[in-house]
């Protein structure tokens, strides 16, 4: 089964650039089954995935930071709340939050960074606690610490499962194929 659900129309309003009609997409997929884990996931995803490459590789000319990190943090507070022993949902945004920590609050202090960062690495940990099988969670949760040689072992055994893992190619699931 793949990391992230398929939804129709998505990858073409990606190829098209459509950024914000993708988010309205998505976004309207979870209203319709908020305790869906797998759609606010793909949600939070997407706003992370756009954010990510805020002003060097997509053209935000038409597109709100603001909204695109409203909807980051409302998923991430749903997520954090409702689906905090969800092996995927944990190891998915916890990546997300230990790679770019100030994309999780808006303004404060260095303090929330380091807050954040550290909370992406414990949900890392924590996914991985949860589904020991589950190869992504430990690759990712090894990348955040100095265990190299673990690290680079499940790295070279992953690579093999990541066309099963992400089968489709949506802008968040090339990330994590070349990631």
């Amino acid at each position: 089964m793949g990391y992230f659900v398929e939804v129709n129309g998505l990858e073409d309003l990606e190829k098209q650039e459509k950024w914000e009609e993708a988010r309205s997409l998505l976004d309207d997929e979870w209203k319709d089954d908020k305790l869906n884990s797998d759609k606010l996931l793909r949600l939070l995803s997407e706003c992370w995935y756009v954010l990510s490459l805020w002003d060097c590789c997509i053209n935000t000319e038409k597109l709100s930071y603001q909204a695109f990190q409203d909807t980051l943090i409302e998923c991430m507070n749903f997520g954090l709340s409702n689906f905090g022993n969800a092996p995927r949902f944990l190891c998915v945004a916890g990546y997300m939050a230990s790679t770019l920590p100030y994309l999780f609050y808006n303004g404060g202090s260095d303090d929330l960074f380091i807050e954040w960062e550290q909370k992406g690495i414990e949900m890392l940990r924590k996914s991985s606690d949860l589904d020991p099988n589950d190869l992504m969670a430990k690759t990712l949760y090894l990348g955040t610490s100095a265990h190299s040689s673990e690290y680079a072992e499940a790295k070279k055994c992953l690579s093999s499962q990541l066309s099963s893992l992400f089968p489709n190619e949506t802008a968040v699931e090339i990330y994590f194929k070349d990631i």
